[in-house]
């Protein structure tokens, strides 16, 4: 992920960031959110002050005026996604967004935030592949590049039927690895290809932008069950926020023109 000049955390978040590694509480006024860097840029942006830390980002100025509408001041903390599932279970995080139902295994032990944005998520190949792909059925037998621990539940039947899965960490590497040609096709969310394309301009051209669209799923925010934040009060400061155009401005920055 891209990363920018690293700011020192107040004194005071810091602090609540060692009660949480501690699996303790954080103070009544922090809502707490779990994060990993498996989730590229733009959706979040980190930096090394010389610990991971997130800086900024589709979901950080997402969730930032969430904060601001709740009167509550958000910390972020930098988890393994194998964590955060426990993180949130035993209520040492109070939300991890950016997310959707059906990529958890039993989404009922959570309760489930109104969907703050969208992600479209289609396929990129090397240049040098000059088949256009519009059937999944096309997949089968490819290289298909993906992000360790996410799932891909329309790519199933063809993962059955020979195609490889290729995992990297991020996005941005996959669609490295696409331009190079170690995979056949890449999965990646609309947001993070226009963000890579912007900043890899080079390497930008050594790609080309499927028309299949793989899925559209909305993103939302998984709430612990222990969190002191009642889901009514979340969904109804999201709706707020919809309805003044607040999240519409934030996400305005990042999206294709």
């Amino acid at each position: 992920m891209n990363g920018k000049t690293a700011k020192r955390w107040p004194q005071r978040l810091a602090g609540t960031l060692c009660l949480l590694a501690l699996g303790l509480p954080a103070s009544a006024d922090t809502l707490t959110v779990g994060v990993t860097e498996n989730d590229a840029a733009p959706s979040m942006i980190f930096s090394y002050s010389p610990r991971l830390q997130l800086d900024g980002g589709v979901w950080k100025d997402l969730l930032d005026s969430l904060g601001q509408q709740l009167g509550q001041r958000v910390a972020y903390l930098p988890l393994a996604r194998k964590r955060l599932d426990s993180y949130l279970q035993n209520g040492q995080i109070d939300m991890v967004c950016n997310t959707n139902p059906a990529w958890w295994e039993a989404p009922e032990r959570f309760h489930w935030s109104l969907p703050l944005s969208e992600q479209v998520e289609r396929f990129v190949s090397p240049l040098s592949q000059s088949e256009r792909i519009t059937s999944l059925a096309q997949l089968n037998g490819r290289r298909i590049g993906t992000v360790v621990g996410y799932h891909y539940p329309a790519l199933e039947y063809a993962f059955a039927h020979g195609a490889q899965r290729i995992d990297q960490q991020q996005a941005n590497l996959q669609l490295r690895a696409a331009a190079s040609g170690v995979v056949d096709v890449a999965v990646v969310d609309e947001l993070s290809y226009a963000w890579w394309l912007k900043n890899n301009l080079r390497e930008a051209r050594q790609v080309r932008l499927q028309p299949l669209v793989l899925s559209r799923m909305p993103l939302s925010c998984a709430l612990s069950r222990r969190s002191r934040l009642a889901p009514a009060s979340l969904n109804h400061a999201i709706r707020t926020l919809q309805q003044q155009g607040v999240l519409a401005a934030r996400l305005k920055p990042y999206q294709v023109p």
